[in-house]
Formats: C-alpha cells, structure tokens, sequence
C-alpha cells in the first residue's frame, strides 16, 4: 500500500510538472490572479488577527477570558473557557485564525490534545470582512446579503461545534498557570508569527490558483464539472453552477469571484455559496494543515466539523429561502425556487445529531 502511494504521488507530480510546463502561460496567469486575490482580500484581512491572536496568548489574555468563560464555554461544548477567545477570533478573523490560536493555546498548555482537536472542529471560519466584501459586496452587489450570510454562517459554526462535543457532569478542570511574556518581546514576537502564517496562506493561495489555472487548460475543471453537476441537480441547485462549485471547492475565493457571470437567481446563489463558505475549499484545509504539521493534533475531527459545517450552513440557507417569500430583500431575484424537501433531509439529520448529543452526552467525535 505504501509502495502504491509512493506511485501515485510520483504520477500526480509528474502530471503537474509536465502540465506546468506545456501550458506556461496559464501557470503565470494563475500566479498573477493568486498574488492579486492575497493582496486584496486575504492578506489585509488576516494578517490583524493572526497577530492579535498570537499576541493574545503571549500576554496572558486569552487565559484570563479562559477563565472568565470556563464555565459557560464548558456547560456548552464541554471544553476550557480558553478555547472561547478561539472562537471568537475564528469568527472575528477568517480562515486560518482560528486553528493558529488553538494550536498556540495547546502548545502553551492551556488546552489538553483531545480538547484542542474537538474545538479545531468549528473554530475555523470566514470572517465578517470577508463575507460582506467579497461573498455581498462583490458577488451578490449587496452588502446586507453579505450580513445575511455571515449570521448563517456563526449560527452553523456554533452548532457544528454543539454536535461535536458534550455538556459532561463534571465541573471544568482548572486552567492551568500561564506565565505572561512581557508586551514588547511578546508583541515582537507576535508579529513574526503572523507574518510567518501569512506566508504561509500566500503560497497555499498562489499554488492553488495556479492549479485552476492549469487544470482550466487541460480540461480537468470541465471533467469534475460534469461530475458535480447531477450533485447539484439532487441538490436543487443549477447545473450550469457546477464549474464555480468545483473552483470553490478547490479554492473558495476563485469559486465565489466565478459565481456572478452565472447570474443565478437568490434562491440558488445563497445555498450555494453558504455551502462553499462552511467547506472553506482545499486550499484553507491545506493551509490548516501546514499550521497543525508538528503540533501533534490529529486534523480528523477537523475535517468532519468543516463536513459538518457545509452541511449546516447549506441546510440553514436552504430553509431560509424555502420559507421565506422574498429570502433576501437586497436582492433583485430572477426566478427559481429552492425546494424544501432538498433542505429538510440535512436539517432532520442535524435535529436527530443534536438530540442524540443532548440524550446521550456522549462525544461524536472520540
């Protein structure tokens, strides 16, 4: 089996060298659209918040929200208050800051191994300054929309992360004694981890926009395309999307910045992109990934919240746009219907997960 995976890695590498190499161009638009897509969207975005976050338990602050938050975070989700200034960031920040703050708060003792894991399952999100300006502003031309959406989206990151864990009987356990740094080194130091993460989201940025760059020219986006599209028919959603869908879940924002030239209708475009956005697209898992190598944390229940986090955010938008006659007023809708029942099979599963959870107090995640 290793010897077959050795193979296989060897084959896949070689297809992209040789495809790098015959369609050169393409891999030089795609670095270009990369840099241009981290310099105006992801970097000024991130950057902030992967210093705060740092510096935050550096100084000893989320320690002391850990405390303050020990027992409400525990009573819901069964973990440290610590964890609370994670999910708050999470939320705050966007992809990858959440993961960053939990893996720092493992290495300086305030979280255990299996507590760090189950919260890495639903503090990995989209922050607000990325829904409202890209997903509202760019996408839907409306920045309520983008509102909208990221309220759907802190509702599905909170109950994945319900789901996940457990209210146990036992009283929190006692934060552990953390020795503050001083603000200066702290703060020097704060900001060499940011900017090391940043590069870090850059190059995963670049290299995946290049891979849809190149696999535009081979053919391989249409193959997949054609793949996803009965997907999204059972789904309710339009075929034609099926290429956007694709690049989003390669790469989320070269999926959503595909989404407007399609000209779909509200009911289809919300579901859609509230599903993309709780995945967050291979290229946010792979840079979640380059922040979890060395740690020691198992990325497995990592990737079943972000599973889980697709399925209820697409369920939430779904229902809203089921229920409500006019879904998202901001929008200027041309026609289509999501229907309800391809909604209510993720939403009942989500009721019978959480009831299970509440009767059984066990954890879904081990």
């Amino acid at each position: 089996m290793k010897r077959l995976n050795r193979i296989v890695s060897a084959m896949a590498a070689g297809v992209l060298l040789f495809g790098m190499i015959l369609y050169a161009p393409a891999a030089a638009a795609g670095v270009r659209d990369g840099l241009r897509i981290a310099a105006e969207t992801a970097l000024p975005a991130l950057f902030p918040f992967f210093v705060a976050g740092s510096l935050m338990v550096r100084t000893g602050l989320s320690a002391a929200v850990g405390r303050v938050m020990a027992r409400p975070f525990h009573y819901l989700y069964g973990l440290p208050g610590a964890g609370a200034s994670a999910l708050a960031l999470g939320l705050l920040g966007g992809y990858p800051v959440g993961v960053q703050v939990t893996v720092q708060m493992f290495q300086a003792g305030q979280l255990e191994r299996a507590e760090a894991e189950r919260l890495l399952g639903f503090v990995n999100c989209s922050g607000p300054a990325f829904l409202v300006g890209m997903c509202g502003a760019a996408v839907c031309g409306s920045v309520q929309a983008g509102f909208l959406l990221y309220a759907v989206h802190v509702a599905a990151a909170l109950m994945t992360g319900f789901a996940m864990t457990r209210s146990p009987g036992v009283p929190p356990r006692p934060a552990r004694p953390v020795r503050p740094e001083p603000f200066t080194p702290a703060f020097v130091a704060a900001v060499g981890d940011g900017m090391a993460t940043a590069l870090k989201v850059t190059s995963f940025v670049v290299f995946f926009a290049v891979l849809l760059s190149v696999g535009e020219a081979l053919g391989v986006q249409d193959t997949f395309a054609a793949v996803l599209a009965p997907l999204l028919r059972i789904a309710g959603l339009p075929e034609h999307a099926s290429s956007a869908f694709f690049a989003g879940l390669v790469e989320l924002t070269n999926g959503l910045a595909a989404l407007p030239a399609l000209e779909l209708p509200a009911r289809a475009l919300f579901p859609l992109m509230s599903a993309l956005v709780g995945f967050g697209g291979l290229s946010v898992h792979c840079q979640t990934l380059s922040i979890l190598s060395g740690s020691g944390l198992s990325a497995r229940p990592y990737f079943v919240g972000k599973l889980l986090h697709a399925v209820i955010a697409y369920a939430l938008a779904s229902i809203w746009c089921a229920v409500l006659p006019n879904p998202v007023p901001v929008f200027a809708p041309t026609g289509g219907t999501i229907p309800f029942f391809t909604a209510a099979p993720a939403f009942v599963s989500l009721a019978l997960i959480l009831l299970c959870r509440v009767r059984t107090r066990k954890h879904i995640i081990p």
